[in-house]
């Protein structure tokens, strides 16, 4: 079945958005995104929006390979190399039984290691006796990967010159990601082309015009068309196998594909319950359980919101998309809309007199109306206390000609206050914990979303698709976790982490290196920040024991404005305020956590902090350490980082939110390691 765009759509419906008012409850110490929005493993950042057909044939035949004309040559280890027809280097025998099509990321760790640790005995072996022909696709993960397709432009301007000189630049480009992949990538590709003897002119042309640009993003569309999501991603005769897998799994691939074998599918096996589609949420849904509802009761959709009035993101949907949705689908009869009243009175303690106002304004049939003026004049109530809240909210239905004097009156009487509180208990028990959170046919979908998400789950709902492609969702998922516990683990050893141009505190003597990999829109590493580091800092930091590095690990698709909070910090750090901006942004992590105009807040506290306001907006606007945020994030999921906060203490790793007596322990223990 082709879904086409539609499971990008979905990828929302069964997770947390961070546009929410509320918090779910962790799954571990460490920041884990939930299933379907999992860093994936193979590339250690993300999985893409499912634009692809989910449907994939298991063929036991090598698909036909044509060859272009004149392309072929032979290698350093007397293997055929050449292009296809379509243009895509190859390598081996074009008329092997077993065809392997990779699709990779030249600035994915996970490739690297397949390039590095499996893929030279497959070509020693398999590749080299005629068994198996290797196809390689480009696929860069260019929200995480800057360079990515800068590096697959410059392998395909090396094979202007012939097949031999792609594969030299394919592996020289896997050799020395490090290098190449926080800047100034092509400046390092130029290098290459003179250290394999290529014409530099050519080449060096062919690298300020980014020549292969289309093609590059054509193979990646192709791959996407298939079901690619991350990288290295491979068929095998056209059959799936996902992940650096270990040489054996290839191994046994080939031996059992060649002899006329399948591989074993996923969509085979029953999704284990953790992953099963849930059952859709039975909702009350009588009058006095709803506190407003409209549109054709017999619609084929149902639209239940729980919201509350004093909830910023339940602001941004009224104001932004509620009236699009009233417009095109609930009086159109497209939908049954219903709200529900879920007020975080310990977040907004004025929420549940406001959600009682509005209901007091539908006994007088005006009850959208006083929806709208609450919601569009939250500044003007919330946060004034009870007794000034509702004498704003009376006037305000003053203003709407209501009866102000009734509604008063109404408020006091308490029984829609207790409607509300009803509402509110029902929606705890079924387990919603922040706001704005919709059910769609008894699915839910949590966030201020687009108007743009509800038309294409409606639109699923109404083809009766709303079920299948959440299967495919889930298993996706499914298969995700299962080709991560297939990796190797973080380590358990020390490794050497680089710090050099780092932002650092402390004496870089010190006989403990503590390396943060943190995101600052991350829960919890703001518990960090707020529960241990200043202890840490007190006590070790500021007396010579511990030098202690920042390092950057945004996760991406779980928190949209990680990546400007932490160039935010970099900007402030051009003017010697690195530590006073990190410490502030974590500190009002609620403030700007899922606004869209975070930087307007950035901006702010830079003005707050008396730095040069000029040179630290047109920073910010630049994004001008992007690329460094992004190298920082490939280096710790290099180094098997996947949540956040992660440390590494003298090269030992330790991950999540530790309580301050871990770090206690993992300090004296270090220092007794030096004898000191």
């Amino acid at each position: 079945m082709v879904f086409s765009k539609k499971l990008w759509w979905l990828a929302t419906i069964l997770i947390l958005l961070s546009a929410a008012c509320g918090a779910a409850t962790p799954r571990t110490d460490a920041e884990q995104p939930e299933t379907s929005q999992l860093l994936s493993p193979r590339d250690g950042a993300n999985l893409l929006p499912g634009e692809a057909d989910t449907a994939v044939s298991n063929s036991v035949t090598a698909p036909e390979v044509t060859v272009a004309a004149d392309s072929a040559e032979v290698d350093a280890d007397g293997i055929e190399v050449g292009f296809t027809e379509e243009g895509r280097p190859y390598r081996g025998n074009p008329d092997a039984p077993v065809l392997i099509e990779e699709f990779s990321d030249y600035q994915c760790p996970y490739c690297s290691r397949f390039v590095a640790q499996t893929f030279p005995s497959i070509n020693d072996n398999q590749i080299a006796n005629g068994e198996v022909l290797l196809i390689f696709y480009d696929f860069p993960l260019t929200n995480i990967h800057p360079q990515a397709p800068l590096a697959a432009n410059a392998a395909r301007c090396a094979g202007e010159q012939g097949a031999v000189a792609y594969w030299e630049m394919h592996d020289l480009l896997f050799a020395h990601m490090s290098e190449w992949g926080n800047n100034q990538a092509n400046t390092f590709f130029a290098g290459y082309g003179e250290e394999l003897g290529l014409e530099l002119e050519a080449f060096t042309s062919c690298l300020e015009q980014n020549k292969y640009a289309d093609a590059v993003q054509a193979d990646y569309q192709h791959g996407l068309s298939r079901g690619i999501s991350s990288t290295p991603s491979f068929f095998i005769n056209e059959q799936p196998l996902i992940g650096a897998q270990p040489l054996a799994t290839f191994n046994e691939a080939i031996a059992l594909i060649g002899g006329g074998g399948s591989l074993a599918s996923a969509e085979d096996e029953p999704l284990p319950s953790e992953f099963a589609v849930p059952t859709p949420a039975a909702i009350e849904m009588e009058p006095e359980n709803v506190a407003w509802s409209a549109g054709d009761p017999a619609a084929p959709v149902q639209i239940v919101e729980f919201t509350d009035y004093q909830c910023p993101f339940c602001q941004e949907y009224a104001v932004d998309t509620f009236p699009t949705v009233f417009a095109e689908m609930i009086e159109t009869g497209r939908v049954f809309y219903a709200i529900k009243d879920l007020p975080l009175d310990s977040l907004h303690p004025e929420a549940i007199v406001a959600a009682t106002a509005v209901r007091c304004a539908g006994e007088q049939e005006a009850y959208k109306e006083m929806h709208d003026a609450v919601f569009a004049n939250q500044a003007v109530w919330g946060g004034s206390g009870e007794s000034a809240a509702i004498d704003a909210l009376v006037e305000l239905a003053e203003e709407l000609s209501l009866d102000g004097a009734a509604l008063r009156s109404c408020i006091d009487l308490g029984e829609q206050r207790d409607k509300v509180l009803a509402n509110q208990q029902e929606s705890l028990n079924m387990g919603v914990s922040s706001t704005p959170t919709f059910y769609i046919n008894g699915y839910p979908l949590r966030g201020a979303q687009p108007y743009d998400v509800f038309d294409a789950v409606a639109e699923l709902v109404e083809n009766g698709e709303l079920e299948a492609v959440l299967e495919a969702q889930m298993r996706q998922a499914y298969e995700q976790a299962q080709a991560q516990a297939a990796q190797p683990q973080p380590p358990s050893g020390p490794v050497d982490i680089p710090i050099e141009n780092a932002y650092a505190i402390g004496n870089p003597n010190a006989p403990v290196t503590i390396v943060e990999y943190t995101d600052f829109q991350c829960p919890f590493c703001s518990r960090h920040f707020e529960q241990t580091f200043s202890q840490l800092k007190e006590d070790y930091i500021d007396a010579g024991v511990v030098y202690y590095v920042f390092k950057d690990f945004p996760l991406t698709q779980i928190h949209p404005q990680a990546v400007a909070a932490a160039n935010a910090a970099r900007c402030a750090g051009e003017q010697d305020a690195y530590l006073a901006m990190h410490d502030v942004l974590f500190a009002n992590q609620s403030e700007w956590s899922g606004r869209s105009d975070a930087d307007t807040l950035f901006n702010q506290y830079a003005a707050e902090m008396a730095l040069d306001e000029t040179a630290f907006a047109t920073c910010l606007t630049e994004g001008r350490y992007e690329e460094q945020i992004y190298a920082d994030l490939n280096e710790g999921s290099s180094f098997g980082v996947s949540g956040t906060p992660a440390f590494f203490l003298n090269g030992y790793f330790l991950s999540g939110a530790q309580p301050y007596n871990t770090f206690v322990d993992a300090v004296a223990f270090l220092l007794e390691e030096q004898g000191e």
